[in-house]
C-alpha cells in the first residue's frame, strides 16, 4: 500500500539557535534560515507528499498535528540539539494518530540509530545515511524488513538493516524547485551574506574535506564528491 508522506522540519524550541543548515537556524545576532534541501529532494520523489519547514514559517506543534491528519506517514528531520524536542512531537503525533508510521532522518539517527529508537519510543524507524530512496521505498509500501539503510523495531528489539549504497547518478533525482514552489515561501529564507530573497539547491553531494567541525561527510553526504 502506498503511503502519503508528510516531510517535516519540526518547530524549534525556545532558545534553539545558531549553526548552519535547515535544522540550525539563527534568530539572535543574525536572522538566518537555510532551505530544507534534503527533505525537499526526497519529497520530490514521493507523489502527493507535503513538506513543512516549521521554523521559518512559524508553524506550531499544534498546527503540525492538525495538518498531519491527512497523511499516512511522517518523516522528521532531526538533529542532536533538538532530538528530545523532536521525539516529544513524535509522541504527540502517535497519540493523535496511532496507526501513523513515523520515521526520523538526519545525521543524529545515522550516528546513533539504536539509541535514537530507544529514546524516541513513538518512532517506528530511523534512516541511516543518505535517505532519498530509503524513504521512497517505504512510501511505496515496502516492508521495513526489506529496506536498506534503516533501523526499526521488531518484536520489541531494534533491527539494523544493511547500509544503502551511495547514489551514483545525481541527475536521476528530480528537481527540488517544484516542492519549493508548492510548499515554501522563499521570502522567509535569509542568510546574512546573500541577497534577499535567495534560493539554495544541490547539484552534487559529498566532500573530501576533513574539517573537524563538519558532520555531513561522515554521516549523510559521504567523502567522495558526486555530481
Amino acid at each position: 500500500m502506498e503511503r502519503r508522506v508528510l516531510f517535516l522540519n519540526p518547530p524549534s524550541y525556545k532558545g534553539f539557535d545558531g549553526g548552519a543548515g535547515s535544522r540550525y537556524q539563527a534568530r539572535r545576532e543574525v536572522k538566518s534560515f537555510w532551505y530544507p534541501t534534503w527533505l525537499a529532494q526526497t519529497a520530490a520523489l514521493c507523489p502527493e507528499s507535503k513538506l513543512i519547514d516549521a521554523p521559518p514559517h512559524d508553524i506550531s506543534p499544534e498546527e503540525v498535528i492538525k495538518i498531519a491528519k491527512d497523511f499516512d506517514m511522517v518523516v522528521i528531520f532531526t538533529s542532536t540539539p533538538g532530538f528530545k524536542n523532536d521525539a516529544f512531537l513524535a509522541t504527540n503525533l502517535k497519540d493523535a494518530y496511532p496507526h501513523m508510521l513515523i520515521g526520523m532522518v538526519g545525521p543524529h539517527t545515522t550516528a546513533l540509530p539504536e539509541e535514537s529508537l530507544k529514546e524516541a519510543e513513538a518512532v517506528d524507524f530511523v534512516a541511516i545515511g543518505e535517505f532519498d530512496y530509503t524513504i521512497k521505498e517505504i512510501a511505496d509500501g515496502a516492508d521495513l524488513s526489506e529496506v536498506k539503510g534503516i533501523a526499526y523495531r521488531r518484536n520489541g528489539n531494534v533491527v539494523i538493516n544493511p547500509r544503502r549504497e551511495w547514489i551514483k547518478d545525481m541527475d536521476a533525482l528530480p528537481s527540488v524547485l517544484d516542492v519549493y514552489k508548492r510548499d515554501l515561501c522563499i521570502e522567509n529564507y535569509f542568510i546574512g551574506y546573500l541577497l534577499h530573497p535567495y534560493l539554495s539547491l544541490y547539484t552534487g553531494r559529498g566532500c573530501p574535506g576533513r574539517c573537524t567541525f563538519c558532520l555531513w561527510p561522515q554521516t549523510i553526504a559521504g567523502r567522495k564528491y558526486r555530481k
